[in-house]
């Protein structure tokens, strides 16, 4: 493991050490207990994970039917689930430098590192645009609620300013863009956005899962989406453990619903999440070591551990 890696876990480990310690507080000092919703529909929650599971084979699609047709679409899905599911279970979202190992051996580092960073930056400005669009149309009522929406909105906005001034004031960057920015880019972004869409249906099953009625379910789970993408993008603890769940309580909050029982909601939405990642990540990985890049995908990981 590289000495880079070896800080991310340690930093990582110290910042979900304290998330969990000062999540412990604020439990006791509000006592307010981590039990599951009472009169769960398995049903819906079984439909959200096959969602939530679904999702990321569209996810894939961004790969194999977007940026990049010379992958197939199981290398695809290999390199999109592995990585979100080492995201679950590792801090600093190291999923996301590991799933590397896991494209196409032909792949030079450099290409594989270019197509990470263009699905990154695609994610961030279809999350903006979906949040743009949610904001005003969520039926958040609460005003204090709905200032913090607007505010996280303009930040992502003015991110996405950010993210344009750089691609045109530095040349670099700007080549870099103009590599991909063709009719697979746009095919890419496509699909990313389909993907988003299909987890907020995820999110949808979830809530009603939990006894809330069909139409009020979709208007949460928006705001769901545009708290819990922002919060996502804080590297921190493993699967974002104390930061998803601040962002459901911020979330249900604009709804009137009290912090105890949206904690209780967050707790079964990240389950539903682990419930779809962790299986998939695990049969993914046995058939990537087992499967036509088995070779490479060993010898990548070996080098790893000797650095």
């Amino acid at each position: 493991m590289s000495r880079k890696m070896k800080l991310q876990l340690i930093f990582g480990i110290i910042i979900t050490a304290v998330v969990v310690v000062f999540s412990c507080i604020v439990l006791d000092k509000f006592k307010m207990s981590v039990d599951l919703p009472p009169h769960i529909n398995w049903l819906f929650v079984a439909f959200a994970v096959m969602i939530y599971i679904y999702s990321n084979v569209i996810r894939g699609y961004a790969f194999s039917r977007g940026v990049d047709p010379e992958m197939d679409d199981m290398t695809a899905l290999e390199v999109v689930g592995i990585g979100h599911a080492l995201n679950m279970v590792l801090p600093m979202h190291a999923g996301e430098g590991l799933r590397l190992a896991f494209f196409p051996s032909s792949y030079s580092v450099a290409r594989r590192s270019k197509l990470v960073v263009i699905t990154i930056l695609s994610d961030t400005v279809v999350v903006i645009i979906i949040a743009a669009l949610t904001v005003p149309f969520a039926g958040i009522t609460d005003k204090t609620m709905l200032h913090w929406m607007w505010i996280l909105l303009y930040c992502c906005l003015g991110l996405l300013a950010a993210m344009a001034a750089l691609i045109f004031f530095i040349p670099a960057i700007k080549d870099y863009v103009k590599e991909y920015l063709n009719i697979s880019l746009m095919k890419m972004t496509a699909w990313v956005a389909l993907s988003w869409i299909i987890q907020i249906s995820a999110f949808w099953f979830g809530l009603m899962a939990c006894g809330y009625t069909l139409f009020e379910s979709i208007r949460m789970a928006f705001a769901l989406f545009v708290t819990t993408s922002i919060f996502n993008l804080i590297p921190a603890s493993p699967g974002g453990i104390g930061l998803f769940e601040s962002g459901v309580i911020l979330a249900l909050s604009g709804f009137g619903i009290a912090s105890q029982d949206a904690l209780k909601v967050s707790i079964l939405l990240h389950l539903i999440q682990y419930m779809a990642l962790l299986p998939l990540g695990v049969f993914l990985y046995v058939k990537a070591i087992h499967g036509k890049y088995g070779g490479a995908v060993r010898s990548a990981l070996k080098k790893a551990e000797k650095e």
